[in-house]
This record gives structure tokens, sequence and C-alpha cells, in this order.
């Protein structure tokens, strides 16, 4: 912690006396001030006090919040360190003034679960209080899409993840996390089509995951295809922020799959359509812990949805969608490629 109680007072460490008493915020038992070469100067609750607050901080979590809370004066946000809310047992790393709005600050740099993260924000929902989550370091190993989900949040309108760099002591807004399946590079959509149907020829048959294997039994009895074959408007080959825990093409194929059981000019209501998509893969939708729950998955269902209108799969009468064309599947996939190839 960087601040503790003396005295009714609230005390930097940086600014405490080595002889004086000090109490958490939080919970009010006694603190012990600790000051080090190796270790930012910062209070810590004496061993075997329990205190919901009394996480164990790393070096980079005390360097990022007092670093934040610097750069928070020089833009004259009147930030103020880990202010405790009692009707919600919370504490924020930094409160700021922004333009008359409060906006609390969490620097995370421990692992976080979903269940813990949507339950804090929860509790600033309730005081109407908005939240940045910046990240630390630990977080730029192997993010996986669950943990990209579990942090994106709209910053100037886009999806971002938000970090901080304690080396630089700044800001970093990410939003390299735009992708295509199979494709992390920006590649033309030639290239990347191309690469999307080499990796599911791979996928089918070297070392199959559960929901590839299950996919390729379903293709085959439904259409007699493998999934390298499949119809051109299932490869995503715009990039799309990560929704899901498998590749947003796999779940392309589920929805062609599931047309194909209706008959021709069978007619879905708007609602009916989201719910018919949203039913694909269903255990594979990832939940954000900071946006509402389909801020994400809207847009990919309604990029695909448009795609297929372009596509004349379906077409759109007044609120509903109709299914006018089955999409063509290929009869070999080395065919398909020589296709892709020779297009300009």
């Amino acid at each position: 912690m960087l601040i503790a109680v003396h005295n009714d007072q609230l005390v930097l460490a940086e600014n405490a006396k080595n002889d004086m008493a000090y109490y958490c915020p939080g919970c009010g038992q006694g603190v012990i001030l600790r000051r080090g070469k190796h270790k930012i100067t910062h209070y810590a609750h004496k061993k075997g006090n329990d205190c919901g607050f009394s996480e164990g901080e790393t070096l980079e979590h005390l360097k990022g919040k007092k670093q934040i809370y610097q750069w928070a004066q020089k833009h004259h946000w009147n930030p103020q360190l880990e202010v405790y809310f009692p009707t919600i047992a919370q504490r924020p790393d930094i409160l700021l003034e922004i333009n008359g709005h409060t906006v609390a600050v969490e620097f995370q740099c421990s692992p976080l679960s979903l269940e813990k993260l949507l339950a804090r924000n929860e509790g600033y929902r309730q005081l109407k209080i908005p939240v940045w989550w910046i990240l630390g370091s630990p977080y730029l190993r192997n993010l996986r899409n669950k943990k990209i989900v579990q942090f994106t949040q709209i910053f100037r309108k886009q999806f971002v993840l938000l970090f901080w760099d304690v080396k630089r002591a700044q800001l970093v807004i990410n939003q390299k996390y735009w992708r295509c399946s199979y494709s992390r590079l920006k590649y033309d959509k030639k290239t990347i089509l191309m690469e999307q149907i080499e990796m599911l020829k791979k996928k089918q048959y070297h070392f199959p995951s559960k929901e590839i294997r299950e996919l390729s039994l379903t293709t085959l009895r439904l259409t007699g295809h493998v999934l390298s074959e499949c119809p051109l408007v299932c490869h995503d080959l715009i990039a799309s922020w990560p929704a899901m825990s498998i590749p947003i093409i796999i779940w392309r194929i589920g929805v062609i799959l599931e047309i194909e059981k209706f008959p021709l000019f069978y007619s879905w209501g708007d609602k009916e359509w989201k719910n018919l998509l949203m039913k694909v893969n269903k255990s594979d939708w990832l939940f954000p812990g900071c946006l509402p729950p389909e801020t994400i998955r809207n847009i990919i269902i309604n990029q695909y949805t448009n795609e297929l209108i372009a596509f004349k799969v379906i077409c759109r009468e007044d609120n509903h969608l109709i299914l006018i064309h089955r999409p063509q599947w290929f009869n070999d996939a080395q065919l398909k490629l020589q296709l892709v190839k020779r297009r300009s």
C-alpha cells in the first residue's frame, strides 16, 4: 500500500516517519512502513493480519501505481491513492476526477479470474463509477483470447487493452489483437485465404482438437466434404476482435452447416436469426469482464450476416432474413487453392 492513516489523516508512504504508528484505511489494523534500496517505500500489513486489501504487491505494482498517480497529476486529474469505499468494500488503486466525473483506476499485475473481475466491476457500477483496467507486464506474455476478451475496454470508441509500461512510465493503448483466423499478420485477402485453406487441412488431419474432430464428422455427414473444401463465404478475410476460444472460421463453417438444415426460402426474424448464430459453438463464446456481454459477439454476428447477404446466401425482407441460396462447397481443396491463386 502507498497510503495509510495517522491521526485520521492519510499519509503517503514516502512522507511517513519511522517512529509513527500507521493504520490500514480499509481494515483499521496497524501496518508497517517498509523502505529499501530495491523496493519502493510502502506500507505492509503485519504478518498474520487478515485483511481483504492485503494482497502481496510486487515491485512493478507499487512502482507503476506511483507512476500512474504522477502521470494523472500532470493531466490535472486530481488523483487520489487507494480511496476506500465502505459500501462496496473496495479500494481502487487510484481515483481520478476528469471533467467533473470520477474514474477509478485499477493497475492489475497479478492473475485475476473473470468472476472476481465481474464482482469488482459490479461494485463500481453500483457507485456509477467507470473504471480503467490497466494491465502490467505479466499480461503481455502468452495473452490468449480468453484474457483479451476479459479485459477488453472501449477507449475513444475502439476496442483496446490498456497497459502501463513501468520502464518508460507511460500508458500503452494496445489495439493489435484484430486478426483473421490462422493469420495474425496483415496479409492481403488472397494470402489469408490461402493460409486458411492450408491450415484447415492441417488441423483436420494432424492431431485435431475435439472441436475440429466433431466439426469434421458433422461436415462429412451433412455435405460429404472436408473442412478445407468449405464455401468461400466461410473464410473470415476481414480482421475481427477476439470473441471466441476457437478461430472464427470454425464458427462460420458451423453456421453454414446449421443453415443446411433449413429448406430454401426459410425465413428468420432478427431475434431468431441471432439466437441461431449464438447457438453455434455456444460454449466457445468468451465472456467479457469490462463490457456488456453481447458487445463483441454482436459485431461478429452482424459482420457475418452482412457477408452472407453480400454472397446472396440470405436476403433481408423487412425484419426477416430469408435463405435464398445454398453456398457452394468445393469438390477438392487443391482445386480451390488453384482457383484462389488464379484470382488477381
